[in-house]
């Protein structure tokens, strides 16, 4: 999902179907497995790295800030192992649907107390790693489970194609072009009990806080803190890497955060939008080639 809007910021992804070499991809990962079919990648994801300008241009704002101290070949380095890793994460994703990859939580003791409970939950999810499938990984207990999404109009990255039922209950996507971006369908689904994915870092037009990442101002989007506020359950970010090798995705949860309004407005939630830019941070800090922020985040909004 994206949650982009605009012409600056449309879903590079829609427009970057190759539906032959989505089928040669395919064929490799079912037959040599998802270890060949990266492999592949790596040499398709260098050829965008030097003809695709558009996609460079949208990466280059977090590759400034991530690397500020880089230019030049080397910079055009990392733009090809971040291409080359977001390729890699759709590979996994598919290996995950296809039985070739299984998921392992890295560190569930964070995420226990919460399994089982009878309370409704907001899943936090970011552009980051093998994200599209993250939703389909997490065992979220007994719990009706839900993702605020925009449909896919790319059907070579479309995230119910990650689906393995032999991981977690079924997945219902809530539409955010439903009444009220899907929100008021989201909230309902949290009173019931149920557990709602929400994207957190990236805006809608009029949906940011400002908060420090990576030194400078960014603008990170609120939703899914006023919607666990609104129901009252506690707010539980994750992230879906790749393992040791091709076969295996880590699950690691970050510490729940339990959103309080302070004040009224936009930034009435701005401290608990501050603590998830520091996760997201630090993950980047010790994954930088997972974070798939394909937007300005530091543009001046006012």
């Amino acid at each position: 999902m994206s949650n982009d809007t605009g012409k600056n910021t449309a879903n590079l992804s829609d427009s970057r179907q190759n539906k032959l070499g989505s089928a040669i991809l395919r064929g490799i990962l079912a037959v040599f497995g998802p270890a060949a079919a990266c492999f592949l990648v790596k040499f398709i994801s260098l050829i965008y790295a030097l003809k695709d300008k558009q996609a460079e241009q949208r990466a280059m704002p977090y590759l400034k800030h991530r690397f500020p101290n880089d230019r030049g070949l080397r910079m055009k380095l990392h733009v090809w192992r971040l291409f080359y890793a977001q390729g890699e994460s759709l590979i996994m994703a598919l290996a995950l649907a296809n039985g070739q990859a299984k998921v392992r939580e890295y560190n569930p003791e964070v995420f226990d107390p919460f399994r089982n409970a009878a309370c409704g939950l907001v899943f936090l999810c970011s552009h980051f790693g093998a994200w599209q499938a993250a939703m389909h990984c997490v065992n979220a207990g007994k719990r009706e489970v839900a993702f605020v999404a925009r449909q896919d109009k790319n059907s070579d990255v479309d995230k119910s194609r990650a689906f393995n039922g032999q991981e977690t209950a079924p997945l219902h996507i809530i539409d955010t072009a439903d009444a009220f971006g899907g929100l008021l369908n989201a909230f309902e689904m949290l009173e019931s009990g149920g557990a709602v994915g929400v994207m957190g870092d990236r805006c809608l037009e009029n949906d940011f806080v400002p908060v420090e990442f990576f030194g400078e101002t960014a603008h990170f989007p609120s939703a899914a803190f006023f919607l666990a506020a609104k129901a009252g359950v506690p707010v539980v970010p994750f992230f879906l890497t790749r393992g040791k090798s091709h076969r295996e995705l880590l699950l690691e949860f970050a510490q729940p955060i339990y959103p309080k309004r302070r004040g009224r407005g936009r930034n009435a939630f701005q401290a608990d939008v501050q603590s998830y830019a520091r996760t997201l941070q630090s993950m980047a800090m010790e994954h930088p080639y997972d974070c798939f922020l394909f937007e300005n985040a530091w543009e001046d909004r006012t």
